[in-house]
């Protein structure tokens, strides 16, 4: 009898974390409130050291529906001319007197800034950089220390993004 208590409670775990409307994680020191009844998690990377990436996806079409999240602090795969977090800030608030490399600031501009929907708030102590462009959104979190997280979505505008980062 206590068996099958214990396997109905278990079974009826995962139908209860599943069915919420949000969801809350941890990452790279982030909270964050996912939509819930995602349909499958990966990851990629050493979770720590280098560049990681993890991945929800909602739904079953591969490539579509996703959100990624990557811990970008320690990127190296472009010469920044200066810490990366304040190479996005200066990117999204356009500083004329950074002292970042210009030649990938113009390059990424024309990818992250125009003809976009850019924007920059602030949360708790964190700068948060967006855009949006045709069929993909992108949030640059830049807290203190050096830290940048990357988050992209092919489906979440703004105002979900602003729900998803306001307990950060």
């Amino acid at each position: 009898m206590l068996r099958m208590m214990l396997a109905s409670i278990l079974l009826s775990l995962p139908l209860c974390v599943f069915s919420q409307s949000n969801m809350e994680l941890v990452y790279s020191e982030l909270k964050l409130r996912l939509p819930g009844q995602f349909t499958l998690i990966g990851a990629l990377g050493d979770m720590g050291e280098q560049e990681d990436i993890l991945v929800f996806r909602y739904g079953d079409k591969l490539g579509k529906n996703y959100i990624a999240f990557s811990d970008m602090t320690n990127d190296a795969s472009i010469e920044y001319g200066c810490s990366i977090n304040v190479f996005y800030n200066d990117l999204f608030s356009n500083n004329p007197d950074t002292r970042c490399n210009n030649e990938n600031l113009d390059l990424m501009r024309k990818v992250f800034i125009e003809n976009k929907e850019a924007a920059v708030w602030t949360i708790n102590g964190y700068v948060v950089n967006y855009s949006s462009g045709k069929n993909k959104s992108f949030v640059f979190v830049s807290g203190k220390n050096g830290k940048l997280v990357g988050i992209e979505s092919d489906f979440i505008d703004k105002k979900t993004y602003q729900n998803m980062l306001k307990d950060i």
